[in-house]
């Protein structure tokens, strides 16, 4: 397991090529897919359960995030009459109330056990999502493929398509204040980077035909998608008459 998600992290070509040939490779990829997601589940589930252990711990928790968001939003406003940041500071004192009286309310379960089984939940769902999110990004890269002339098949699509699922296992330093977003991007990016090697391991492609089958439908959606939104606005202009 640790020589594969090496040798994904490191777009290890012989590990991608053996991987291709391995019988069993759909298995071994999610098998990388669960150790990461239930490395990254854990580390959340731990943070998150540490952050609201008590309702005075889940408060401080939720002023310290809101806290952190009112600052991006005074720093970005463009009203002068600052007519939002007063709206918030009018309202900031009554929704902490509110949140504090929901906190302290009567539940099924006691406190302890129900944080239990948000962090089981956590920990269940995280590779799931890892998961669901692969399946659906491979077959569409796989569709694409084929259609450029690709002679991989489907199953070591997937196999390999879930190395890039190894730099995820940043994800798991989400929870440091300031680097945890910075830290996402990174493991985003290296994952594309690794997903466009493995595709071009997969179907014998060269990379610029890898990338090509990694962006072209996304390219095609975003265009159309600016296209629609050009012509609603075009549309809407004529009906006010602006």
């Amino acid at each position: 397991m640790m020589e594969l998600f090496n040798g994904a992290l490191t777009l290890n070509q012989n590990v991608m090529r053996g991987l291709r040939e391995a019988p069993d490779a759909v298995r071994r990829g999610f098998m990388l897919i669960l150790f990461v997601g239930l490395l990254v589940g854990t580390a959340n589930g731990v943070s998150t359960l540490i952050q609201t252990a008590t309702p005075a711990q889940a408060i401080q928790t939720a002023r310290e995030q809101f806290d952190q968001q009112f600052k991006q939003v005074v720093l970005t406003s463009n009203n002068p009459d600052q007519t939002l940041i007063r709206l918030i500071n009018a309202n900031e004192a009554p929704f902490f109330t509110l949140f504090e009286m929901l906190l302290t309310l009567p539940t099924p379960l006691p406190r302890p056990v129900g944080q239990g089984f948000q962090l089981l939940a956590t920990v269940v769902s995280t590779p799931i999502s890892y998961l669901a999110g692969m399946l659906l990004t491979v077959a569409v890269i796989h569709l694409t493929a084929r259609q450029l002339g690709g002679q991989g098949h489907l199953q070591q699509m997937v196999g390999l398509g879930s190395l890039a699922v190894a730099p995820h296992a940043l994800d798991a330093l989400a929870f440091i204040p300031g680097i945890g977003s910075t830290l996402g991007l990174v493991a985003w990016v290296w994952g594309l980077t690794i997903l466009i090697a493995a595709t071009a391991v997969v179907h014998r492609f060269d990379s610029l035909r890898a990338t090509l089958a990694v962006f072209l439908y996304p390219l095609l959606l975003s265009m159309l998608g600016l296209l629609a939104c050009c012509v609603l606005f075009a549309a809407l202009m004529a009906v006010t008459g602006r």
